[in-house]
């Protein structure tokens, strides 16, 4: 266990990314804290591989089990208000992790496209809500039947048979924001998505858009057809079904991260829980899977 814990601080340290060392830049006077933000990140994500749920939960086990390894532990109001601000640190590890995981995942000609919805407040707790603004806004959503104030993770993966889809792409949009629009706006050229068949469900049925992925990335977009009411035979039902069952390993990598999070993830909070929520499940993904 001590050896993972060095290995994750060293993965940290060594992380020269410019986009990980921009978030942790500090612009005010305690610009050395004791308790280094590689540090405090370590602590949060091993807190979270101890099946721990909250920050105080993390803060008491850092403080009772690994105190003589991070000494400079600061007060519990600090621990949080640090964690806070570095939101971003959390947000930029998981897109580096992700893009190792890709360079040494082999490569599939399948893929596929989905959204998820996570709610940062709900029925009239929406109304007033202030988070995440102005990317968060207030949605309907039609088969809860209730408002919510939220936004969408939309995600492009690589399905594997038998085994856990490798992420390619990840995006946060406004909840309001159609799925197919999302999709359209995710930059696919920093992901190996190309040559295969990419499997979504109707809200991404397109011409245009089947036709870009065509003749651009040799990429087949398969959807379900809508059954006309003169279909007297089953063979769309069929179609359909093969097409929800290759699709269906996208949901089941929405519920890892829900339970790989030990919270619902539909149910967060602050764009710090997204974010850690995120790097946290990339962490498993980079170190264990």
């Amino acid at each position: 266990m001590k050896n993972k814990l060095i290995e994750l601080y060293c993965t940290i340290c060594q992380c020269n990314d410019s986009r990980f060392r921009e978030e942790l830049q500090r612009q005010s006077n305690n610009n050395c804290p004791q308790l280094t933000d590689e540090e405090l990140i370590t602590v949060y994500l091993w807190g979270k591989r101890q099946q721990l749920l909250t920050r105080k939960a993390i803060y008491n086990y850092t403080k009772s089990n690994l105190f003589r390894w991070f000494p400079a532990l600061p007060s519990y109001q600090a621990f949080c208000r640090r964690l806070n601000r570095i939101a971003g640190a959390f947000r930029a590890l998981s897109e580096i992790w992700l893009e190792a995981i890709q360079a040494r995942s082999e490569d599939s000609p399948c893929y596929a496209v989905d959204s998820y919805p996570i709610m940062l407040a709900r029925r009239s707790y929406s109304t007033g809500a202030k988070v995440g603004k102005p990317l968060c806004n207030k949605y309907y959503n039609a088969i809860r039947k209730e408002w919510y104030h939220e936004i969408k993770l939309h995600a492009f993966v690589m399905l594997r048979p038998g085994k856990l889809p490798i992420p390619c792409a990840f995006q946060i949009s406004q909840a309001s924001l159609c799925d197919l629009w999302a999709a359209k706006q995710i930059d696919l050229d920093c992901a190996p998505v190309a040559n295969g068949k990419l499997f979504a469900d109707r809200a991404y049925t397109d011409a245009a858009w089947k036709a870009a992925l065509r003749d651009n990335r040799a990429i087949g977009l398969i959807t379900p057809r809508k059954k006309k009411p003169t279909d007297i035979l089953s063979s769309g039902d069929c179609f359909n079904s093969s097409v929800a069952s290759s699709r269906q390993p996208v949901e089941s990598f929405f519920n890892w991260l829900q339970i790989k999070s030990r919270y619902p993830i539909r149910f967060l909070r602050s764009f710090f829980q997204v974010f850690s929520s995120l790097a946290f499940c990339m962490f498993l993904l980079f170190f264990y899977y």
